[in-house]
């Protein structure tokens, strides 16, 4: 194992595919991430979740706006969740073998990282103006003063 994968292991999978989305995987794109080797990797990505959102906030593009918003979720902003909720698409999205998968990540990131109920979590139904869409803004509502972020696993829970 190089020093790099071993350097990012601790973000887990979703945190890497995420980086994968942003470019922070290529040294040749604009959202590389490349902490330094001795920085706290946790650390290290919510520096880079910052600085990508900042400098890509004038963006309009649905999926960027949300890619960045699942980004944040993945640091402990769970504010950000409602952004990801907001631009669902009007069309469910098909994944073919995994290409594609920058499409949905923002809504699997949702999935796995909260706590949902099992009836909310076929993110195919997760549709712009649909019963899901409003059912997840009303979920988070009533939960997000409950949720806690546990970072290791990158997930949300209730407390015990």
């Amino acid at each position: 194992m190089d020093i790099r994968t071993a350097q990012f292991l601790p973000l887990g999978y979703q945190r890497l595919r995420l980086l994968g989305c942003l470019g922070g995987d290529s040294p040749t794109m604009p959202g590389y991430f490349n902490p330094d080797p001795d920085m706290d990797i946790f650390e290290a990505f919510r520096h880079y979740v910052a600085s990508m959102s900042q400098k890509w906030a004038v963006e309009t593009d649905r999926i960027t706006i949300s890619l960045l918003a699942a980004a944040r979720v993945l640091t402990g902003d769970l504010d950000s969740a409602e952004a990801i909720i907001a631009q669902l698409p009007i069309n469910t999205n098909k994944v073919d073998h995994r290409a594609g998968y920058c499409i949905v990540m923002p809504q699997t990131v949702l999935k796995t990282s909260l706590p949902l109920p099992a009836e909310l979590t076929d993110i195919n139904r997760w549709l712009a103006d649909s019963s899901e869409q409003s059912a997840l803004r009303i979920w988070l509502k009533q939960n997000h003063d409950q949720l806690f972020w546990d970072e290791k696993n990158a997930v949300y829970q209730f407390p015990p």
